[in-house]
C-alpha cells in the first residue's frame, strides 16, 4: 500500500480566455469541473498506473469533503482512514487556467484541526510500501505532521517522496529544508531546488540536496522535462514535444510515476521517460482528479516517443 498524506483538498477548475479579468467583466468559461485536487491528484493517479493506495488526512463534514472523498473512492483510492472532522471545513483550491494552459490559482484555506500526527498513522506507515507529502499547508502545526510521518517511514526504512512545491506565502516554509533530508526522493522544481540548496546551478542544487540525506532527486522542469540525480548516476530526460491544453496537476502525474519507476527499480532512464510520458499525457487533458491520465493514455505516450518502457494494463486494472 501507498500512502499519500495531507493536502488532500477539492479543485474548483475553471477554463477561461484570459486571466487579465477585471471587476464587471464578463467572461465565457469554457471548461467547469468540482472534484478531487491537490495531493489526491497523486493518488488517483499513482492508482491508475495500478499502485495500491491510501490517503491519510482530514477533510470537514462538509459538501466539499464529501466530494473529495467520494471521489478518491471512485477512483480506487482507500479513504477509510481520512479523519473527516464535523466542525471543520475542508480546503478549496478554485483552479483558473488560461488559453495557454497555465493556471493560477485561489485558495481558501479551511479550518482543519489535526495539528499533531495522530497515533494510529506511524504503525501504518510503517507497514506501508511508501509514503508521499508535499509542502503545502495552511497552519505552521501542519507541517509538523508532515515531519513526523517522514521520520517514521525512515525509521521503518520505508521509502518516502516529498515535494515542497512553492509553499505557502503565509507562513514559515523553513521546514521544507528537513523534511527534503529526510526523504528519500526528492521532487522540486529548479527554483524550488536553488530555494533549498541556496545553489544556483540546478545540478549543484541537487547534489546538496543528495549531500543532505535524499537518495534520489528529482528536478522538474516542465516542457523541458526533467533530470534525476543519484549519488553515483545523472540521466538528463528531455521534454515531450506535445501542446499543452492544461499544465495543471504535470507535476503531480510524473511525482506518481516516479514513484511507481521507483518501486519497481527502473533506472534513470526508465523513471525519466515515464515521468515525461506521464506529465505529457496530463497536459493534453482540461482537469485533474477524475480527468489523471490512464495508464493506456501513458503509454500511448510512451510508444509515440520510442520509450522501451511499456506499463501493464492489465495488472493494473486488476489492482485498482
Amino acid at each position: 500500500m501507498v500512502i499519500i498524506l495531507g493536502d488532500i483538498l477539492a479543485d474548483y477548475a475553471i477554463r477561461v480566455e484570459k486571466l487579465e479579468i477585471q471587476p464587471k467583466d464578463l467572461q465565457r468559461v469554457g471548461y467547469l469541473a468540482l472534484g478531487p485536487g491537490g495531493a489526491c491528484n497523486v493518488a488517483i493517479m499513482a492508482a491508475h498506473l495500478g499502485l495500491p493506495v491510501c490517503t491519510l488526512g482530514e477533510v470537514g463534514g462538509d459538501l466539499f469533503g464529501e466530494i473529495v472523498l467520494e471521489g478518491l473512492a471512485a477512483e480506487g483510492v482507500d479513504v477509510s482512514r481520512v479523519i473527516v472532522t464535523p466542525d471543520a471545513q475542508t480546503p478549496v483550491a478554485n483552479v483558473l487556467v488560461d488559453e495557454r494552459g497555465e493556471p493560477a490559482y485561489l485558495g481558501f484555506p479551511g479550518s482543519l484541526k489535526v495539528l499533531s500526527l495522530p497515533p494510529e498513522w506511524p504503525p501504518l506507515i510503517a507497514a506501508a510500501e511508501a509514503l508521499y507529502a508535499d509542502g503545502w499547508v495552511d497552519q505552521p502545526g501542519q507541517a509538523g505532521v508532515i515531519l513526523d510521518a517522514l521520520r517514521a517511514a525512515r525509521e521503518a526504512d520505508v521509502p518516502s517522496f516529498f515535494d515542497p512545491g512553492p509553499g505557502n506565502p503565509k507562513i514559515d516554509n523553513n521546514w521544507h529544508g528537513e523534511a527534503a533530508g529526510l526523504a528519500a526522493v526528492l521532487l522540486a522544481t529548479e527554483e524550488e531546488a536553488r530555494r533549498l540548496s541556496g545553489e544556483a546551478d540546478p545540478v549543484n542544487s541537487a547534489r546538496v540536496l543528495l549531500s543532505r540525506g535524499c537518495r534520489l532527486v528529482v528536478i522538474k522542469r516542465g516542457m523541458a522535462g526533467c533530470f534525476l540525480l543519484t549519488a553515483d548516476d545523472l540521466h538528463i530526460a528531455p521534454g515531450l514535444p506535445v501542446v499543452a491544453r492544461d499544465a495543471t496537476g504535470a507535476g503531480d502525474s510524473l511525482a506518481a510515476a516516479v514513484m511507481y519507476g521507483y518501486l519497481r527499480r527502473f533506472n534513470l532512464q526508465a523513471l525519466g521517460d515515464l515521468g515525461n510520458a506521464t506529465g505529457a499525457a496530463k497536459v493534453l487533458k482540461l482537469g485533474t482528479g477524475h480527468n489523471m491520465p490512464t495508464i493506456a493514455e501513458v503509454n500511448t505516450m510512451l510508444r509515440r516517443f520510442g520509450s522501451e518502457v511499456s506499463l501493464d494494463v492489465k495488472s493494473a486494472a486488476a489492482s485498482a
